[in-house]
């Protein structure tokens, strides 16, 4: 196939031909492999197959057994009517009559309180090797096994006695014969025990086969069990039939496999070319949310936010395409056209007379290089804005590669008076570690520890703990994810006082958000008393 794709494809590389045969080497690989162990899989599921055959088969049979040996003591006591007990001429008929009209009973034994017995099958072996199943199955019944013809057979014997004398009755094996010839000739042997007696059995067929591992065993009432033992041939049988259509199943599960991760494969190429078209396009745009210092009511400044607008297209959430960027790569070319435009619509607001900032997330990648801050860095030299109003916020889904390269990043950033702060703080990989060894001094509390004020969720005695920490380290703290008055003021009390959520705005386009900073405006102070806030 390789070969005919050559021929036929003219210019193409020969590393991407080799490599394209590999894949489709590996392809066919993984076909096989799956579909010779699923085949392998035959010796379990014909045990699995063969069990739930022999059970559905034998189900009414043995629900017939069971409401036979529950029903022992009102039959045998019929059968027992019968008779006088005194093995005269009229037992001698009656045992006849009842044992031949009973397909159930085999032959009928009586014997009489002197020590007389009759039977109805005068050809019969003496009962000296009856053995206990049930002692006692009711008052006057109990469950005897015995063996026949050389031990060749073995029968299930009921034991009636009464002042009169006793009645043994020995029960046609009709439910063992009819399954253990039902598959094949003698294949199939069903051995009942008592837990009270676990050395009798009764079992009808192949002897040698109680040496091999039961197929299935099933419990009833009176501590009884059922054991199926069947041949290995049989097994083998089902084994035999198995194997295609596991093998098959295998394959086709493997095919299924591969045309998934191709159609994954091809969603991965497709979603990167859109993002690629997105950058050429500048489809990427940003939104701001506002950050809200509450105890002036002052505008701190806001935190830019990703959405992706194609044409003729509702907006793409940013966690449909963020967390792919960000394994990518190409959320460093998405922040850098979201930064340029951003420093450009802020620059409209004359931020630079206050001492507003505008926080943009990184990923960690992205402060582990002084040459990609650069870049990001040198768009600022057309802005009004001053260097001092940009902050980064750094989240923590991805964990840093170089602590050692991105502390120098940060201490970089800090001498041009930029902040970098902790998103989502103790939500990621790094947690607090993060504070300490990259000598963090900002924070953003998450939603997650925000939404459970008023409540009595673990949760909040942890907020309380972020708070006391970030209050000893004398950090900058702003919460995330504020959405009611309630939260807002139970913040304010414990020294938040720099706040984002729903409660103040939404994450806006930069119209609405420069009418909101309109609506905020007479409120703004000075830039030396919105320091003095700051360091308060």
């Amino acid at each position: 196939m390789c070969v005919s794709n050559k021929l036929r494809v003219k210019g193409v590389k020969k590393d991407d031909w080799f490599k394209k045969c590999r894949m489709e080497f590996l392809s066919l690989s993984l076909v096989i492999g799956l579909a010779f162990l699923f085949s392998l899989s035959a010796s379990f599921f014909s045990r699995v197959q063969l069990s739930y055959v022999i059970s559905s088969d034998s189900k009414d049979l043995l629900n017939t057994y069971m409401l036979r040996i529950d029903n022992y003591h009102p039959i045998m006591k019929g059968i027992s009517d019968n008779f006088q007990f005194n093995c005269k001429a009229l037992d001698e008929t009656k045992i006849q009559q009842v044992a031949y009209n009973d397909y159930f009973i085999r032959r009928i034994t009586l014997t009489t309180n002197d020590g007389e017995q009759c039977t109805s099958f005068k050809g019969a072996s003496a009962e000296s090797k009856l053995l206990p199943l049930i002692d006692q199955l009711s008052t006057n019944l109990s469950l005897w096994v015995t063996s026949e013809l050389g031990d060749q057979e073995n029968l299930l014997v009921v034991e009636w006695k009464d002042k009169r004398g006793s009645m043994l009755v020995h029960m046609e094996p009709l439910i063992s014969d009819i399954l253990k010839n039902k598959y094949c000739d003698n294949c199939v042997l069903s051995s009942i025990t008592s837990t009270d007696h676990p050395a009798a059995s009764f079992w009808r067929g192949d002897a040698s086969l109680l040496e091999v591992k039961p197929l299935m065993s099933s419990e009833f009432a009176n501590n009884l069990r059922i054991d199926t033992f069947v041949k290995p041939e049989l097994l083998a049988k089902y084994k035999e039939a198995l194997w295609l259509p596991l093998f098959l199943l295998g394959g086709g599960i493997g095919v299924l496999f591969i045309a998934m991760h191709r159609l994954f494969d091809q969603r991965r190429m497709s979603l990167h070319s859109m993002v690629e078209q997105g950058l050429v396009n500048k489809e990427f745009i940003p939104y701001y949310q506002p950050i809200v210092n509450v105890t002036s009511q002052s505008l701190y400044g806001c935190e830019m936010l990703a959405r992706w607008k194609r044409p003729g297209q509702e907006l793409i959430s940013p966690m449909e395409f963020i967390p792919y960027v960000e394994k990518s790569g190409q959320i460093l070319p998405i922040t850098e056209q979201l930064i340029k435009k951003a420093i450009d619509e802020i620059g409209k607001l004359n931020w630079q007379n206050t001492k507003q900032i505008i926080s943009i997330n990184v990923v960690p990648e992205q402060l582990e290089s002084i040459e990609i801050i650069d870049r990001s860095l040198d768009l600022l030299r057309s802005s009004k804005l001053e260097a001092t109003q940009l902050a980064f916020e750094v989240t923590e889904r991805k964990p840093f590669n170089n602590l050692t390269m991105a502390f120098d990043v940060i201490e970089y950033l800090r001498d041009k008076g930029i902040d970098v702060k902790l998103d989502d703080a103790g939500t990621g990989y790094g947690g607090f570690s993060y504070i300490q060894e990259l000598n963090i001094r900002s924070i953003k509390i998450d939603k997650m520890f925000v939404e459970n004020i008023g409540t009595s969720d673990i949760k909040l005695s942890l907020l309380d703990s972020i708070i006391a920490f970030g209050k000893q380290a004398g950090m900058e703290m702003i919460a995330e994810g504020v959405e009611t008055k309630e939260q807002s003021e139970y913040l304010a009390e414990q020294g938040v006082y720099l706040q984002q959520g729903y409660y103040f705005g939404r994450p806006m386009v930069f119209r609405d958000f420069a009418y909101f900073c309109k609506g905020i405006a007479p409120n703004l102070p000075l830039a030396e008393e919105e320091e003095e806030l700051r360091v308060g």
